[in-house]
């Protein structure tokens, strides 16, 4: 109740009386921890080892503030709204990034359809079937976040621009998400050629996701398929790119099982991509198997297992690998909105992976492990 009536003072102030009409809420997370990473040194490093040790931001949640609203339309429709922003709480960035804007109309019986910058269907499934949610150390986190994944669990195209978005309601456990991105493609001008040789369509760089779900009592199901059509990154006139205007997809598995004593967890993912205008990998593969075991009423122990086969196109000369990463974390909540937590994980690159994943400022190396220890706390309001 606090929050909405801070929320509608401050609506006062920026929009005037009309916008009061809204019922608005804040809501947001400040994550920080310390964090110490060590990788192996490359071959060719004669400093030795890479080693970060400091302040982190996100070790479970990344920080953030956001707006959300509603307004009776009557006959059960609404209008909603979601304006949230995202910044690391240890830094002194000059901009909050856009995590979430968008806007569209829902109802109980009909679902919601929305428009703009939010999360791509596919994305929802990955969380709820990972012991460790969506934390910045998951291995599985870390492994998907590199070459061209359409179906990412945290940031890079798990939001994307231009999206428009149905959810359906939940029939007896059945539910399902779809969405279209909009590549928004122009074409590119040059001061020496009349007239551009590759020309943009519509469709080009255009992405789609569409998952479906079951959940009943202790037991959940995802299926995803995503991808990204006519995929071209230049309109250069006069040149041809063997690669371009071919296809990336993607599909996906998971689920998880609650014993009350321990809940499993188990998700597979397959990308087969035919253009290398975004990375030199041709396909991915990733799996991992997780559990939560409670210790009493608010502690929570964690291990999880996650692999990644990496295939490169062969016209770049890189041999295919496999990487790997496992972790090993505890969670306690001192309160419904308050979480200590604490953890160790590994990630093992193995030879040349290509893009190397972001890692929550861990010092990621090729042909090296990398290992992370990290502690802190989670406030959410």
């Amino acid at each position: 109740m606090q929050k909405k009536i801070i929320a509608l003072a401050v609506a006062g102030v920026v929009s005037g009386a009309a916008f009061a009409q809204t019922n608005v809420t804040v809501y947001g997370v400040v994550d920080q921890g310390y964090l110490y990473s060590k990788s192996d040194a490359r071959p060719t490093d004669a400093n030795g080892t890479n080693k970060f040790s400091g302040l982190a931001d996100g070790g479970l949640n990344g920080t953030r503030i956001g707006f959300k609203g509603e307004e009776a339309l009557g006959n059960g429709l609404k209008a909603i709204f979601t304006q949230e922003y995202g910044k690391d709480a240890d830094e002194n960035t000059a901009m909050w990034n856009t995590r979430q804007s968008f806007v569209g109309l829902a109802s109980d019986k009909w679902g919601s359809f929305t428009l703009g910058r939010q999360y791509n269907a596919a994305s929802h499934a990955v969380g709820r079937n990972n012991a460790n949610d969506v934390t910045g150390m998951n291995p599985y986190n870390v492994l998907q976040g590199q070459n061209g994944s359409q179906i990412r669990s945290m940031g890079g195209s798990a939001r994307q621009d231009n999206v428009v978005k149905y959810m359906s309601p939940t029939w007896s456990g059945f539910s399902f998400i779809a969405n279209y991105t909009f590549g928004e493609a122009t074409n590119a001008t040059s001061a020496t050629a009349s007239n551009v040789y590759n020309a943009a369509d519509v469709s080009d760089n255009g992405r789609y996701s569409l998952l479906g779900s079951y959940a009943n009592g202790p037991f959940n199901i995802d299926v995803a398929y995503a991808g990204q059509s006519n995929v071209r990154s230049t309109y250069t006139p006069g040149a041809t790119y063997d690669n371009e205007g071919k296809d990336i997809s993607e599909w996906y598995i998971g689920g998880a099982y609650d014993f009350k004593v321990v809940k499993l967890f188990a998700h597979y993912q397959d990308l087969s991509n035919d253009t290398n205008v975004l990375t030199a990998v041709t396909d991915q593969k990733w799996w991992a198997v997780s559990a939560q075991v409670p210790v009493g009423a608010a502690g929570k122990f964690i291990v999880e297992y996650a692999k990644q086969k990496v295939e490169f196109n062969n016209a770049n000369n890189v041999s295919d690998g496999t990487n790997d990463g496992w972790g090993i974390a505890y969670w306690h909540d001192l309160s419904k909105r308050t979480r200590l937590y604490a953890g160790v994980s590994q990630i093992d690159l193995d030879s040349n992976p290509g893009a190397l994943p972001t890692g929550y400022k861990s010092v990621l190396t090729p042909d090296e492990k990398t290992t992370s220890y990290y502690m802190g706390i989670r406030h959410a309001f």
